[in-house]
Order: C-alpha cells, then sequence, then structure tokens
C-alpha cells in the first residue's frame, strides 16, 4: 500500500468511527442494585450481568453493546435501565478469550478466514498462526504482524487487522509490548502508533488517553515524539 493510501485509510476509518459514535461510551451499571440481566456473548455463550457490576457500555439506536470485565462482550435492549457513569474512568478492557478464537482459526477453512486472513494467506502467511504466536509473546510474530497490518492491507482487511492488533495489544500487556516496541525502528512504531489509534479500538472512540491510562511504558513509546501543546506562561 502506498503510505498517502495508507494515512487516507486511517482517516476514512477515524470519521467512520466518529460518525457511528454520536454519544460516547462510559461506565455504567443496572439502575436496579438488585437485578441482573444476561447477556449473550459475542463468539458464545451467555454472562449473568449483576446489578452491583460496573461495565462499559457503548450506546447503539436500540440499545447497549456492554463489555463486562468478565471478558463477555454482548448486546442489552433499551428497555433494561442502565445507570451511567460518565465521571468514572472506563475499565480496561479483557479480549484474553480471543487467544483462543485464534487458535482455533488456525486450521479454519478458506470460507472462516474474513478479509484480512484471506489478504494474508494471499502473501503465504496464516493470520491465525501469527496471531497466537505473537500473543504468546513471540517478538518475531509480533514484528509481523504490525508490518503486514499497517503496511499491507487497505479497506475490509485493513478494519479487520486494525481492530485485531487493538485486541492483540490488550493480550501481550503493556510489559511485553513495551519490551518489543523498544527494539523497533521509529518507522515501525509510528505505524503500530496510527494502527492502535486509528479509530477501529471499539468501544474506544478516544483511545490515546485510554492507551495512556492503561499501558503508560507502551504510550510513551508509541507517541512520545508527538507534539506538545505550548505551556502557558501568566504575567502578573
Amino acid at each position: 500500500m502506498k503510505p498517502g493510501y495508507l494515512l487516507a485509510s486511517f482517516a476514512a476509518f477515524a470519521l467512520f468511527h466518529s460518525t457511528a459514535n454520536a454519544f460516547e461510551e462510559c461506565m455504567a451499571t443496572l439502575k436496579d442494585p438488585h437485578g441482573s440481566v444476561e447477556v449473550p456473548c459475542d463468539g458464545g455463550g451467555t454472562a449473568t450481568l449483576k446489578g452491583s457490576e460496573h461495565f462499559l457500555a457503548e450506546p447503539r439506536p436500540d440499545g447497549w453493546n456492554v463489555y463486562l470485565k468478565s471478558g463477555c462482550h454482548g448486546f442489552i435492549e433499551k428497555k433494561v435501565a442502565l445507570q451511567l457513569l460518565p465521571n468514572e474512568p472506563l475499565m480496561k478492557l479483557n479480549f484474553d478469550h480471543e487467544r483462543k478464537l485464534w487458535q482455533k482459526l488456525q486450521s479454519a477453512a478458506d470460507s472462516n478466514l474474513g478479509e484480512a486472513g484471506t489478504a494474508f494467506k494471499g502473501r503465504g502467511l496464516n493470520y491465525f498462526e501469527i496471531l497466537t504466536a505473537a500473543s504468546n509473546g513471540d517478538q518475531n510474530a509480533m514484528a509481523r504482524f504490525y508490518s503486514v497490518c499497517g503496511g499491507e492491507m487497505d479497506g475490509a482487511a485493513a478494519e479487520d487487522c486494525f481492530g485485531r492488533g487493538w485486541q492483540l495489544f490488550h493480550v501481550i500487556g503493556d510489559e511485553t509490548f513495551a519490551k518489543f516496541l523498544s527494539g523497533q525502528s521509529a518507522k515501525i512504531r509510528e505505524r503500530i502508533a496510527a494502527i492502535l489509534s486509528s479509530g477501529d479500538q471499539d468501544p474506544i472512540s478516544k483511545p490515546k488517553p485510554y492507551i495512556k491510562r492503561y499501558f503508560p511504558k507502551s504510550y510513551k513509546l508509541l507517541f512520545r515524539n508527538e507534539r506538545q501543546p505550548p505551556h502557558l506562561s501568566l504575567k502578573l
């Protein structure tokens, strides 16, 4: 992909994301402190959301996408009354369950590979094998994934790849990811920074403050060259 096209793709994804999220995500709890709701989890299974539990809620036209600390991501209808907690810091997302899915999909049929999986296969690479190895701390696999994802993907394949890259970032964790970043060139770090702040970080609409909060070591390496706003001095 040409550099200019890559930047255009980042901008387009960011615009789509901002349009789709007119109302920002925030922490929430059930209005009924003694109630509970069964949440169908993406990827299978259900989770019981209890009245005392705090979770991240993303508004949709007909309800809420909810992200639980257990790692369950699902949907609840608008008829479920929520108490929004906009002043509470967003929780750290849990994508640990994705590792099992990646392991399973390493031997998936072509029809189940998805756009990015198919694009990787066209380059002689196994998308989910690389994701699995990277999630287990293989730095060569991390480098291969983010290099191909940020440099050679476009359209739906890039959107899928950036989303998986966000999940992988969480699975790897700040300590290991920062160690990986410290061994990469400035160009690769810039590419990874663009992927992790491209607008495909569902459900986080403002990824940089979130990354700074939960991935401080990685944040310093990813965004350390960005210009800081000038300090204002007051003359008395």
